[in-house]
């Protein structure tokens, strides 16, 4: 395992309060922050755009990143492209792939509006959305099996559910779908960064910069297996090799999918936090998360009037207190103790409402996150609702 206080001093704000929301972004290391400082104080300009030595640093600097990335997930760089978060990574390939009335695309009733919307949007274009049940909280994949059909273009599933936690079998549901010629764009933005992802059956993954990565916000990435399987759907400077007005002809990937100026600090500052999160080992810290969040399920269940709505064992805890309001009961927390814990639907409502109730409670740990964290939140709770 990794020095936990060594590794909490790169966060500065965890001195300042109980940070339970890494799975709606996690914390920003200091190398990171460094990282930015440095580009904008040493070297600031733009990527891929000239030849002076400004530029050129940028450049390489910028690709770094790409390369780092690659190693993290063991794939060639060229098949990675920098989004702006999860969400633009999956509507690039919902946009970039080329749908005819009548395709299907199968998801899931378990997704974050991420990888829902972009998929429900192409009904416009005739495109049908098939969506498989869970069996409590997790995918069979044998459902996924049965549902595809001739018809069927995509399979579309999250990871792991950000509302509870739950490890999904993305590679036998992958190998279902590559058994019959169908390709898996997984939704990562719980999984990567927290336990080792395998895209032996994955064609493309949404990748967030913010959470697991522990990157700055507006960052992303896109994996995908055949870079010339999507479409552009942006277009402007920087990806042409040569343009007329009768003719332009594009660079290859991943040039072309990257159109403009792009997030330069954010994706350089997302490199020292790549080799931050491999210094300390995915797995170490998945084995981490784990334990925090058995240890918040054990303490949480056992609060008369609490509800549990994620299994044992995750990083990502759900629940509701009886006759409290979600985001009401998250704001007490909040005035009691600087508990910062995420309340509402969490953009995955469909799920959300499966449970009937006004939304949910989500603690969420990371990999800087203690167990005297966990202990404050579940005493908070305790005196909160009186079981002292």
């Amino acid at each position: 395992m990794y020095d936990l206080q060594k590794l909490r001093h790169e966060f500065p704000i965890l001195s300042k309060c109980v940070y339970l929301d890494s799975a709606s972004t996690s914390q920003t290391p200091k190398c990171s922050v460094d990282a930015m400082c440095e580009y904008f104080f040493e070297y600031a300009a733009n990527h891929g755009r000239g030849a002076h030595h400004l530029a050129r640093k940028t450049t390489e600097k910028y690709e770094e990143t790409r390369t780092r990335l690659g190693n993290f997930l063991k794939v060639s760089p060229d098949h990675i492209i920098f989004t702006k978060n999860t969400t633009d990574a999956v509507n690039t390939v919902a946009n970039g792939l080329t749908w005819k009335r009548g395709d299907e695309i199968i998801t899931t009733w378990l997704e974050h509006h991420s990888n829902l919307l972009p998929w429900m949007n192409l009904k416009k274009k005739g495109v049908r959305v098939t969506f498989v049940q869970h069996e409590n909280g997790y995918l069979n994949p044998q459902n996924i099996q049965e549902a595809i059909c001739s018809k069927t273009r995509l399979v579309a599933v999250t990871h792991m559910p950000n509302i509870l936690g739950t490890v999904q079998p993305v590679g036998a549901i992958g190998r279902i779908a590559h058994d019959a010629g169908v390709p898996v764009i997984v939704d990562g933005a719980q999984s990567v960064g927290h336990f080792p992802v395998d895209v032996t059956y994955i064609d493309y993954l949404a990748i967030p910069g913010h959470k697991g990565l522990l990157g700055p916000q507006g960052t992303g990435a896109l994996y995908m297996k055949d870079p010339e399987s999507l479409n552009c759907s942006i277009f402007g400077g920087g990806m042409v090799v040569s343009v007329s007005h009768k003719t332009v002809k594009l660079l290859p990937p991943p040039a072309k999918f990257e159109p403009g100026t792009p997030n330069i600090p954010g994706v350089i500052g997302l490199g020292p936090a790549i080799d931050l999160v491999s210094s300390l080992g995915v797995r170490n810290i998945h084995a981490h998360e784990k334990q925090l969040g058995s240890r918040m399920y054990e303490g949480l269940v056992k609060i008369p009037g609490v509800s549990v709505y994620s299994p044992n064992g995750t990083g990502v805890v759900s629940f509701n207190v009886a006759g409290e309001n979600p985001n009401e009961f998250s704001r007490k927390l909040d005035d009691y103790k600087k508990i910062c814990v995420r309340s509402g639907m969490h953009c995955a409502e469909p799920l959300a409402s499966s449970y009937h109730c006004e939304g949910t409670i989500r603690a969420s740990v990371g990999c800087y996150t203690t167990n005297d964290e966990v202990d404050a939140l579940i005493e908070s709770v305790r005196y909160l609702t009186g079981n002292m």
